[in-house]
């Protein structure tokens, strides 16, 4: 799953602006009616697709205004005849297209509140459909200035609109500005994946440990309460004894209290064992880790983290092993007698401080059978 893009290409909102297209082109060939009617039809059947087909609901916002369009086209051909030009067909559906598209973008901050404020799950892919269509009118809206400006200056020297001019800046040009601005918003999706590929993201967890979403690992901690984000907590302990150590300064939870070794976020599409393997590999890469045991999995908030926490108990034999450490403070060997005397006094991690009673029972649990 961590090797598919981030933004899919179905959210290129551009592509609503297919059924005009292929009506221009058929306009070429065909009766201009004809041409409106195929144009409808295709942008309703896309419409249905949306609305109704069984994958996620991406709704293309641009498409809608597109097809409504085109369906007020196809009424006027039975209350009109000659209702306009046919060398002013192109021109005539880039201009009532970008009407309702200029009004999506005057109005993108009250659509995208719209969506974004509320608060059920299944509402994120809609505000993530409106944010993709504001983005795409942007560039639909940039092209079609740039087209109008060329138009203008064209018409404003004399002798230059002859009519190989006008047949490319009224026939050819219209349908030119709908495919680059497909192309364009294609081509940014293509550069945001890249870039994205190369930026840490974490999954978003319920209590339950299901992934319900993901975010960036830096809106991880600038966020704090608003999700739930999986950690994976690896305890050491050593003949009986739990090797802990100082919480680095980077840590915005408890740093520089003392703590368990080893604690990363799991990354999004990364399974527990994948996530286990990282963190031992950049901490301790010479420890073995066939004798590392899943402890508990709980729910840890405060006023700093919101964590679904996985903890798993690594029983080292070999102490040398644990002066390897990379890139980490080095710690010591701690007495569970010791441990308990300093409890409570603000010394520990809040986490470790929740999880040693129940550390402490299977560690010596462990060190009885051992004895027997």
């Amino acid at each position: 799953m961590s090797n598919k893009d981030i933004l899919s290409s179905k959210f290129n909102m551009s592509l609503g602006f297919i059924p005009v297209i292929i009506s221009i082109i058929l306009c070429e060939f065909t009766a201009q009616d004809i041409s409106i009617y195929i144009g409808a039809g295709i942008g309703v059947l896309y419409c249905l697709y949306t609305l109704y087909g069984k994958k996620a609901k991406i709704l293309n916002f641009l498409l809608y205004c597109t097809t409504g369009m085109l369906l007020l086209l196809t009424l006027t051909t039975f209350l009109f005849s000659g209702y306009y030009p046919l060398r002013m067909y192109a021109l005539t559906l880039e201009i009532i297209v970008v009407i309702p598209v200029f009004i999506i973008f005057l109005n993108r901050k009250r659509l995208l509140n719209h969506f974004t404020s509320q608060a059920n799950p299944g509402n994120q892919l809609s505000a993530q459909s409106a944010e993709s269509s504001i983005v795409s009118a942007r560039v639909l809206l940039i092209i079609v200035f740039l087209h109008f400006l060329i138009t203008f200056i064209t018409a404003m020297i004399p002798g230059t609109m002859g009519e190989g001019t006008r047949r490319f800046l009224f026939g050819i040009c219209p349908s030119v500005v709908f495919i680059l601005s497909i192309l364009f918003n294609q081509f940014g999706i293509f550069y945001f994946n890249q870039v994205m590929k190369r930026t840490a993201l974490v999954p978003i967890v319920n209590t339950k440990g299901d992934v319900i979403g993901r975010c960036l690992a830096a809106d991880a901690i600038k966020h704090k309460n608003d999700f739930i984000n999986p950690v994976v907590r690896i305890a050491v302990v050593h003949n009986g004894m739990l090797y802990l150590r100082p919480r680095p300064q980077r840590c915005v939870l408890d740093k520089e209290k003392t703590d368990v070794p080893m604690e990363c976020y799991l990354l999004f599409g990364e399974t527990l064992k994948q996530g286990i393997m990282r963190l031992v590999k950049q901490a301790f890469p010479q420890i073995p880790i066939q004798d590392l045991q899943f402890n508990t999995m709980y729910h840890f908030e405060n006023e700093v983290t919101n964590r679904l926490v996985y903890l798993f108990l690594l029983d080292i034999k070999d102490e040398s092993l644990l002066q390897d450490a990379q890139h980490i403070e080095i710690g010591k060997l701690w007495t569970l007698q010791q441990i308990e005397s300093n409890l409570g006094k603000n010394f520990f991690g809040n986490c470790f401080e929740n999880e040693f009673e129940h550390l402490k029972e299977v560690i010596c649990t462990r060190e009885k059978y051992k004895e027997s």
